[in-house]
């Protein structure tokens, strides 16, 4: 049972919605033993795109600090 905890907490943590100020950003997973190949991904028309691998949500922010 503890690992099917594991696995919906890494889950729900490789879906987090990261937001960016690029057009083309880059995802590794997170990187180390855990990650996947770095990938390059193009924000579409809808200003997101979502990591194949990973599923990581990359949004483009709509404000300044970013």
């Amino acid at each position: 049972m503890s690992n099917q905890e594991n696995m919906s907490e890494a889950t729900a943590e490789d879906m987090a919605v990261i937001p960016t100020s690029q057009h083309r950003v880059s995802c590794n997973g997170g990187g180390g033993a855990l990650g996947h190949p770095l990938v390059w991904l193009t924000l579409g028309t809808d200003d997101k795109v979502v990591c194949p691998y990973c599923s990581r949500t990359f949004v483009k922010s709509t404000s300044d600090n970013s």
